[in-house]
């Protein structure tokens, strides 16, 4: 028998990524749910072409095929996310959607927390022996790493915006739920995700569309604002396996933190995507008074790596991937 496999916010970034890696699996029925319409060809975000945006096409190995298929559900609407649930009766819900960091805080409050009460409350009434995987955030655990300490899933978090503050109390309305029902809830606290086509509000994206621009020789600077820090950056190929990692083995209650485990100074990442610029090597714009939360961040993911899972892709190669896309743009089909 197939095995219904549910992901929230599926035609998201991650959510793309993951589907993929749930149809290697030719147990799962793949059900996707998001508020976009269903478009396989296409995230629902823009990227930069020659400095102008344009829809941002899926990558042709991760298109949806197989047992796929997709659902426009709007996760605020209970009694639609109820009877949904009741027909599917998944066997795994890894729940990805929610509302971004910059979004109205109202979009927030309904996205995260709302969104998040609903699909643990429509798993408890459908009554199957559900997994559910959160996708949480690092953010929650703000600046608490600045200093150098590594960050624990068993230490404090400190969120520092809004954003953070839902995805917290999102975790803990997964926590009181879960422990309460017949299901088995795992909090999945994601890191600085990159690869091929996330959107350019996020720092390796942003970098690497304007370096494509230079090479097509269509630019010849970039603009960039402080880049003093270090992050964990984990790819997005990564991210979907950990999820899928902590579907399939992840423990009851526990946090997992979803990261590289390496502390990688955001200079690294300019200078490696600067080496493919050659002779065309491109002024840099400094930009003023864009805000550094925080100086550092080292991520312990022991707790994930005890389950088996390990990174499969470098930075190197992260970039070199994000870069590649940026420059197949013109000749990616949209379908």
């Amino acid at each position: 028998m197939m095995r219904p496999v549910l992901i929230t916010g599926a035609q998201g970034f991650v959510g793309r990524y993951l589907g993929a890696a749930l149809l290697r699996d030719s147990r799962n029925e793949v059900i996707g749910l998001g508020r976009s319409p269903a478009h396989p060809a296409r995230f629902t975000h823009e990227v930069s072409f020659n400095r102008t945006a344009l829809p941002a096409p899926v990558p042709l190995d991760i298109r949806p095929c197989g047992n796929y298929r997709y659902v426009q559900l709007d996760l605020t609407d209970e009694t639609a996310v109820h009877a949904l649930f009741a027909q599917i009766r998944p066997a795994i819900v890894i729940h990805l959607a929610g509302s971004l960091r910059d979004e109205p805080f109202d979009a927030l409050l309904s996205n995260n927390i709302r969104a998040t009460y609903n699909v643990c409350r429509a798993l408890i009434e459908a009554g199957s022996a559900t997994r559910l995987v959160f996708a949480s955030s690092g953010s929650v655990y703000g600046d608490l790493g600045a200093g150098g300490a590594p960050l624990r899933e068993s230490g404090a978090t400190h969120p520092i915006d809004l954003y953070s503050i839902t995805k917290r109390a999102s975790e803990d309305i997964v926590r009181v739920v879960g422990s309460t029902a017949a299901m088995t809830a795992i909090i999945a606290r994601i890191f600085n995700v990159a690869g091929p086509g996330q959107e350019e509000r996020h720092l390796v994206g942003r970098i690497a569309s304007q370096i494509a621009d230079v090479l097509r020789g269509t630019a010849h600077s970039i603009r960039l604002g402080p880049l003093v820090t270090s992050r964990d950056f984990i790819d997005v190929r990564d991210v979907a396996t950990a999820l899928v990692t902590l579907a399939e083995s992840g423990a009851a209650n526990l946090i997992y933190n979803v990261a590289s485990g390496e502390e990688i100074e955001v200079q690294r990442i300019l200078d490696h995507l600067l080496k493919a610029t050659g002779d065309k090597h491109p002024a840099i714009e400094k930009i003023e008074g864009r805000r550094t939360d925080f100086s550092r961040q080292i991520v312990d993911v022991s707790a994930l790596s005890a389950l088996g899972w390990r990174p499969n892709f470098s930075l190197q190669q992260t970039l070199d991937d994000v870069l590649r896309y940026y420059l197949e743009l013109g000749r990616t089909s949209d379908g």
